[in-house]
């Protein structure tokens, strides 16, 4: 245990869970060295959106405010995960640019066009904060991965928002950090250690814990096979979320969700309406 205290429980895992090994020493997890794109990449149908740098606590974030015909109207918020950009986002964009909608997407701290080379929860939910001061309030939000545990914080912190779409989020971060241990032959004694010190000082996030204090509508999608996000730790916190649903797919694993057609789709219209889910 008295080795485990010389380390951060970040030390031995990224965000995702994946392990870094130790001697990093700092109190956030960090993007692995070569993750970051030689030349970030961004979703084309962006091209044509105001593009700007928007200064935060870790650095400036770039972000693109692309304008609809209901310019009027509310933007939706897109919000990535853990070493992804803003072309996941693509066929969302195209869905909701042809209803009109108004749409900011931006790369988290560390990420692509955004300056730093690390990322938490805290520093994305800070991110998202400016970016609500900036082109706030939004209508709602899509979220995947990492980014629905970080949107969720940023909701904590005072951001507020009519509807929020979580995709394959990750939910437990001890639970995500205890696999990715085991996976990696981490000895079972530090494993038990780094857990105790981390619960001790409050340094794992669970979704499911904070649902209860959430008032967005929201509406959260898990395929079956994620191996990365379990589908039933999903369904944990949608039932922990005040009026929340639960859709649950198959055959898609952790990131496909977001370039299905059909999936895509019903996320565009749960923008604009109540609309029924399609059944698969």
């Amino acid at each position: 245990v008295a080795v485990v205290h010389q380390l951060e429980v970040a030390d031995l895992v990224d965000a995702n869970g994946e392990v870094v090994g130790p001697g990093l020493h700092h109190p956030l997890p960090q993007l692995r060295a070569g993750k970051r794109r030689a030349v970030p990449r961004g979703s084309p149908l962006l091209h044509q959106a105001e593009h700007e740098m928007i200064e935060t606590g870790s650095g400036k974030i770039a972000v693109w405010h692309l304008l609809g015909a209901r310019y009027a109207d509310p933007p939706v918020l897109l919000v990535h995960g853990w070493e992804d950009d803003t072309s996941l986002w693509t066929p969302l964009i195209a869905l909701l640019a042809e209803r009109g909608r108004s749409v900011v997407a931006f790369d988290l701290p560390g990420h692509g066009h955004s300056e730093g080379d690390r990322c938490s929860l805290e520093l994305a939910a800070e991110a998202m904060l400016a970016l609500d001061r900036r082109f706030g309030p939004f209508a709602g939000a899509a979220t995947h991965s990492f980014g629905g545990p970080a949107i969720t914080r940023a909701m904590l912190d005072g951001l507020k928002l009519a509807r929020v779409v979580l995709i394959a989020p990750p939910v437990a971060q001890a639970r995500q950090f205890e696999r990715a241990w085991r996976r990696y032959d981490v000895p079972e004694d530090l494993i038990s250690a780094a857990l105790a010190l981390g619960h001790d000082e409050g340094r794992f996030f669970d979704l499911a814990a904070a649902a209860p204090h959430m008032q967005a509508e929201a509406l959260f999608i898990h395929s079956a096979d994620d191996a990365q996000c379990p589908a039933n730790e999903g369904e944990r916190a949608a039932k922990a979320w005040p009026g929340a649903r639960f859709w649950g797919v198959d055959g898609f694993g952790h990131r496909a969700l977001v370039q299905d057609d059909d999936i895509v789709a019903t996320v565009a219209a749960w923008m604009d309406s109540s609309s029924a889910l399609t059944s698969r």
